[in-house]
């Protein structure tokens, strides 16, 4: 005989949601392809519905009604809102600084050239590049959820030019084992990558 199923504590759960939507409102998420707007709507959503729970529950009888049912309902929010809109961006634009001096990076912007096309999606060279040039547009069409991407872990950004460079590090000393004679390879600046030092803030 399968277990009894226990019936949700209604209250307990809608408290929870009012503190989840406190917390939102506050402090942001961290949801890496959606605005604030989206999460703190969609815990409204939830509010709403434990509150309907809680009139089918209880009845036309409001003195039973728990008293975290009356509290007001949280607004809908806009499209596109997104907690510590300027502080994301000033930290954004610091972050891709950061990457622009990065050795790494630097490493793989000078070299990149040298390999065939079908090396450089082995390595993987254009996706680590592009991580940075994404950020980069993000700044420019101020794309908030792109930038905290950026912001919440721009360590694993840094960590993916670090293996990538060392990816091509050792294809090189694989290259000049067996060609030994000298080649001069010319350096993409980052003016032809598309992006400056200094961006915009």
């Amino acid at each position: 005989m399968g277990k009894e199923k226990k019936e949700p504590d209604m209250e307990r759960e809608l408290a929870q949601e009012y503190e989840r939507w406190e917390h939102l409102w506050k402090n942001g998420g961290s949801d890496p392809f959606h605005d604030d707007a989206v999460n703190l709507n969609l815990v409204r959503n939830h509010i709403i519905y434990w509150k309907k729970k809680i009139e089918e529950s209880c009845g036309a009888d409001q003195n039973l009604y728990p008293a975290i049912y009356f509290r007001e309902l949280p607004p809908e929010i806009g499209k596109g809102y997104m907690v510590k809109a300027a502080e994301i961006r000033n930290r954004a634009a610091e972050i891709l600084d950061s990457y622009l001096e990065d050795d790494n990076f630097q490493y793989l912007l000078y070299h990149q050239k040298e390999f065939k096309e079908k090396e450089v999606k082995v390595i993987g060279i254009s996706k680590v590049l592009g991580y940075v040039k994404g950020l980069a547009a993000a700044l420019k069409e101020d794309d908030l959820v792109a930038m905290r991407r950026h912001v919440s872990k721009p360590e694993t950004y840094r960590e993916s030019f670090a293996t990538c460079a060392e990816k091509v590090k050792q294809i090189r000393e694989e290259k000049k084992r067996k060609l030994p004679e000298k080649t001069e390879y010319a350096q993409m600046t980052l003016a032809e990558f598309g992006i400056g030092m200094g961006q915009v803030r």
